[in-house]
């Protein structure tokens, strides 16, 4: 009986022995990046974030930055906390709890990420500014009305990867203002009060909101890619692109990848550099008009969902103007609702 009892002893031990090895071993091979987590709303649709937490490979945990209104703009990053370890496991899953102040409802949820996807993303990179390999160094968690959430990892380039939905959800006092004297839903009332200034009455309408429209800008996507041409002698140097979905790159102009054709949502804004044969230098900032683009690329792509597009920027001889083209193999329409603004600049 004695000689049994060490023999379990002795199994217990080699098998928690193997466990710790086991463990130690994933540690050790765990791959880790420098990220931070941040938090975005559609731009004059304000939301806070409750609470939420990305949970990482490595069962360890890291909070989302919450308390505060979010109102930078769908797909941008804002305030990010420095707690931790620089470099962090990637997260397989989160939870979130916030109000949307124009609807004065709240969403939650926790969701599953795909967390190979993001391995792949992150170990992939992009060549950015630097004309070197990069990576991504954000977490940019993004709540639009109707419960919708899309994530993004975020540096010079901001890919998007995953979209949830969200369920309504009721709030305590006690989790979102427990030292504050009006009630939930009366906080609620006055804090869509406040929020909805001139700026956004000018903008949108408070009371009608285009419910889906940020999944919209992310499944309605076209195989293009953009050109860049100068009339006169020179160089581009930079290039900056954002899309309406949010995601945008910040690149050298020679970089490859702006020469393949890729499934993107429609182009929101751009930004070109480049050089004339004087060495003088100049920019131009491009805003699109969101109907104008929308029904361009509609009428290009025709019957076909995969029609190869080029998105053409063409800059004149003078340097003080740019003409902007959608063009396929059979059909051209020029954009001409764009506001342009080019400068003299320096490196």
């Amino acid at each position: 009986m004695l000689i049994n009892f060490k023999l379990i002893i002795i199994v217990l031990f080699i098998g928690l022995t193997s466990c710790n090895n086991k463990s130690n071993s994933q540690n050790k091979t765990m791959k880790k990046f420098e990220w931070r987590p941040t938090a975005n709303a559609p731009k004059n649709y304000p939301a806070e974030i409750i609470s939420g937490n990305f949970y990482l490979e490595d069962s360890t945990s890291v909070y989302i930055p919450s308390g505060h209104a979010l109102i930078s703009g769908w797909g941008n990053t804002g305030a990010r906390h420095i707690v931790g370890e620089d470099f962090k496991a990637i997260p397989n899953k989160f939870d979130i709890k916030w109000v949307s102040y124009l609807e004065q409802k709240f969403y939650g949820g926790t969701f599953k990420l795909p967390k190979d996807k993001i391995l792949n993303i992150f170990e992939e990179g992009f060549i950015g500014l630097s004309g070197e390999k990069e990576t991504f160094t954000n977490i940019v968690l993004g709540l639009a009305p109707g419960g919708v959430i899309v994530i993004w990892l975020n540096g010079n380039k901001s890919v998007e990867i995953g979209r949830f939905n969200a369920k309504e959800i009721e709030v305590t006092k006690e989790e979102f203002i427990p030292n504050a004297v009006l009630s939930v839903k009366e906080f609620v009332q006055e804090s869509r009060e406040d929020f909805i200034n001139e700026d956004i009455k000018g903008a949108i309408d408070p009371d009608n909101i285009p419910f889906g429209l940020w999944n919209n800008y992310s499944t309605n996507t076209y195989n293009y890619k953009t050109i860049f041409s100068l009339k006169s002698k020179g160089s581009f140097s930079d290039i900056y692109l954002h899309y309406i979905n949010g995601e945008n790159f910040f690149t050298v102009a020679n970089n490859p990848e702006l020469k393949e054709y890729k499934l993107s949502a429609l182009p929101l804004r751009t930004a070109i550099y480049w050089e004339d044969e004087n060495k003088n230098v100049y920019g131009s900032k491009l805003d699109f008009n969101e109907d104008e683009v929308k029904k361009a690329f509609e009428a290009i792509n025709n019957t076909s969902e995969n029609k190869k597009i080029d998105l053409v920027f063409e800059v004149d001889k003078y340097n003080g103007n740019i003409e902007i083209l959608l063009k396929s193999d059979t059909d051209s329409y020029k954009l001409e609702k764009t506001k342009i603004k080019i400068f003299e600049t320096t490196k």
